[in-house]
């Protein structure tokens, strides 16, 4: 384990995952990384909506992409929750007045005994904020067995137990799958760019 991964996997964010179903983890990326991943969004000709960024070859600076998916402090925290997890990230950014989702969960709801079914990580390529975009979690719904209610699924509802991740760029929060989150609006004048990733199983723990 190198030094700085080390320094990043303070004690209790395990604990943190399970009982809240996410932790944040500030400053894991540097700005010289940062800067590669915005080349990504670059160019578009959107000016209104979100924009969605697919990496693929030709996606400038792929390998600071690619690099997310098997950063060592996600994987440790996703391998608590499930066998082997793999990831693709992909970018969002929802644009000034844009971007409130209703909440959802990233998998089916589970049986009694099913396993974790996924995880996610956002890496926040801008800092989180409460007024552009970032995104608001309930704590401890993915202990919950059904889907999210119809009424709280619309995206104007709101879920009293409902906080907003803040944090600076560079940090990135680590989701148990199955909690309740979405994106919010979009209300400053900037982006709110983020490298979004979720892995699935349906295999058990080993």
């Amino acid at each position: 384990m190198d030094r700085a991964h080390t320094r990043l996997m303070t004690p209790g964010l395990h604990d943190d995952l399970d009982r809240d179903g996410f932790v944040v983890i500030p400053r894991v990326l540097d700005e010289h990384t940062l800067g590669r991943l915005r080349q990504a969004f670059a160019g578009d000709g959107d000016t209104a909506g979100t924009q969605h960024v697919d990496i693929d070859s030709t996606t400038p600076e792929v390998e600071a992409w690619e690099a997310l998916g098997t950063h060592l402090v996600v994987l440790e925290l996703a391998a608590g929750l499930m066998t082997q997890p793999t990831f693709a990230a992909h970018g969002r950014n929802p644009q000034p007045g844009f971007g409130q989702q209703g909440l959802h969960a990233d998998s089916r709801p589970r049986a009694p005994g099913d396993p974790v079914l996924a995880v996610t990580a956002i890496w926040m390529i801008d800092a989180f904020t409460e007024h552009n975009g970032a995104t608001r979690v309930v704590p401890g719904t993915h202990v919950q067995r059904g889907a999210v209610p119809r009424r709280l699924a619309q995206p104007d509802a709101h879920h009293p137990d409902e906080v907003i991740i803040v944090g600076p760029a560079g940090s990135v929060v680590v989701l148990n799958g199955h909690v309740w989150h979405s994106g919010t609006r979009n209300t400053s004048t900037g982006p709110r760019r983020a490298a979004q990733m979720t892995a699935h199983t349906e295999r058990t723990n080993a």
